[in-house]
């Protein structure tokens, strides 16, 4: 495959993307900073240096952009609480934009609770509490409505590295870009808006290729692909973003769909050449693997986004069932549909869990729980 047939199965921002909430998604990146430092986090946000913080000026500007998406605006991160400025941007996102169409990705709402609520939909959003108890109670205590569908309490994420540049370990160019044809990000995930240190606000086809800007601003060699952030930059098809897709996929992991390690209790982080300059974790003791050609494994995941699925995978194929009937359901359901079986099954397995003394639910689930947990079961970021 070459880049004009690539370009040709890419979904560009405003087109439809059938499994995902309301049509699409498109982020606002806010801040990169955040309480956890999962393995393999796709914004880097298990790594030392200053984050980015948006200016309260940058993300109005970002929101009036979206005004007329179709979509859920998404505030992103890192874990967006974080920001000092969080109860402004959400004033200003409640202002333009309905709550029907506001997600926030938040790990823990860290006294943010009230503002959130009165700004967000939950059903819109991501809450991924990575094994935090606290942050479980937090979402219990200050946003019941969100606490429905908390997900992470009980079960690791697998985190596919997203810095293992295919550029350094796949030589062949026509695989590269077979496999940038069909990235999970691309086709189930975001477009992102972030600041780009030095650069200001930038608009990017996908939120990894966002990351990476941020990550590598101060480096004179990396090109600025971002585009102006302005009305309708969305309905752009996937032509104008060419020159992020020519450079950013081809040093992005994500097509690879490389096994990984748990976003908690991984062993070690990921990363090759391109990327290794800007991998200094916040954990200093945190060991570092360089993935040359050499040492490129072939271990893979059905799909890198069903990381709550590929909790579960120990091989090539172990694993990937549920990931896989995930993509045939989603294919066959509406996305109204799936997000009703998603939120009802979190909620029952909260109350089973609950009334079974708190032990982990699949641990303790009969025949007929674990059936009910593999059909309804649905993979969300």
């Amino acid at each position: 495959m070459n880049e004009p047939a690539a370009l040709a199965k890419m979904l560009s921002p405003g087109m439809r993307r059938p499994y995902a909430t309301r049509g699409g998604i498109i982020q606002i990146h806010v801040t990169r900073a955040c309480d956890k430092a999962c393995f393999g986090c796709t914004q880097g946000s298990n790594l030392g240096g200053k984050p980015v913080m948006i200016t309260v000026e940058e993300f109005e500007e970002a929101v009036l952009s979206l005004k007329d998406y179709f979509g859920v605006v998404g505030v992103f991160g890192g874990n967006p609480c974080m920001h000092p400025k969080f109860p402004e941007l959400c004033a200003i996102l409640r202002k333009h934009i309905p709550k029907k169409r506001c997600g926030l990705w938040s790990n823990k709402l860290l006294g943010k609770g009230e503002h959130a609520r009165k700004t967000f939909n939950p059903h819109a959003s991501n809450f991924n509490v990575h094994l935090d108890q606290e942050a479980v109670d937090e979402f219990s205590r200050d946003w019941p409505e969100a606490y429905r569908v908390v997900k992470g309490h009980d079960t690791d994420s697998r985190h596919s590295p997203p810095f293992v540049a295919m550029l350094d370990v796949l030589p062949d160019e026509e695989i590269r870009w077979k496999l940038i044809a069909n990235c999970d990000v691309n086709q189930e995930w975001s477009a992102m808006i972030c600041s780009v240190p030095g650069k200001g606000l930038r608009a990017f086809f996908c939120e990894i290729a966002g990351a990476q800007a941020m990550l590598h601003a101060d480096n004179p060699d990396w090109p600025d692909t971002g585009l102006k952030v302005e009305p309708g930059w969305w309905r752009r098809p996937m032509q104008d973003f060419a020159e992020q897709v020519r450079f950013h996929c081809h040093r992005c992991g994500v097509p690879l769909r490389r096994f990984g390690q748990f976003a908690v209790n991984g062993e070690f982080e990921e990363v090759s050449q391109t990327h290794a300059g800007i991998y200094k974790t916040k954990d200093k003791k945190r060991r570092i693997e360089l993935v040359t050609m050499a040492s490129a494994q072939a271990q893979t995941l059905q799909h890198m986004t069903a990381y709550i699925e590929n909790s579960s995978a120990t091989s090539k194929k172990a694993g990937t069932m549920g990931a896989l009937w995930n993509s045939v359901a989603r294919r066959a359901l509406p996305a109204g549909v799936n997000d009703w079986l998603w939120n009802r099954r979190q909620s029952w397995s909260r109350h089973l869990h609950f009334l079974w003394g708190l032990r982990p639910v699949s641990r303790v689930q009969g025949i007929f729980g674990r059936l009910f947990k593999f059909v309804t079961k649905r993979r969300r970021r």
